[in-house]
């Protein structure tokens, strides 16, 4: 878990090493749902974009780490992180939300609205003596977009890959708290 300023030097530091119910405290302090709000209420996307690297603080899902790049990676959660972005409307929000919690192969460890309300941000477990992190997030890329038609970014395929963290009414977690 790491303090706003993902730009700074600051902000490559970790805080501290925690579960996804640490996650989940974090994301409910009424400090984060304002956060969140100001965040909203922004309409210019590089407002947003500068408000969240420096306001809102990040997690990486898929690995401890000492420093945030792949040098600098302890161990690996066995999570994987996957952004749906951009999508038109709520409606479109709720449809992706509710296909990722129905889909029988993976599980759904944490997910939320994400942080500019437009997008979904998902967390699930995957098996790393199955293969590699590379191979896994475009394998599970492809299946969602081969069986759903939902197409993740790309962007977050790293493993120091960072995620904002937000406030959501209707964050999922699964009551099996995996440590990350």
């Amino acid at each position: 878990m790491f303090n706003p300023g993902i730009n700074k030097p600051s902000g490559q530091k970790p805080y501290m090493q925690g579960t996804l119910n640490d996650v989940f405290a974090v994301m409910n302090t009424p400090q984060i749902a304002q956060l969140t709000r100001e965040l909203r209420s922004l309409k210019d996307e590089k407002q947003q974009k500068l408000f969240k690297a420096e306001k809102l603080p990040f997690v990486t899902f898929s690995g401890q780490f000492s420093y945030r790049n792949t040098k600098g990676l302890i161990a690996h959660s066995g999570l994987m992180c996957f952004d749906f972005d951009h999508l038109p409307n709520d409606a479109d929000v709720q449809r992706v939300r509710r296909v990722l919690l129905g889909d029988p192969t993976f599980a759904t460890e944490l997910m939320f609205t994400s942080p500019r309300g437009n997008g979904v941000k998902w967390v699930t477990h995957i098996d790393l003596e199955r293969g590699d992190h590379a191979k896994w997030y475009r394998a599970i890329r492809q299946y969602l977009l081969y069986k759903y038609g939902i197409e993740a970014d790309p962007a977050p395929s790293s493993v120091c890959s960072a995620c904002f963290l937000c406030w959501d009414s209707d964050l999922v977690i699964n009551k099996e708290i995996c440590v990350f």
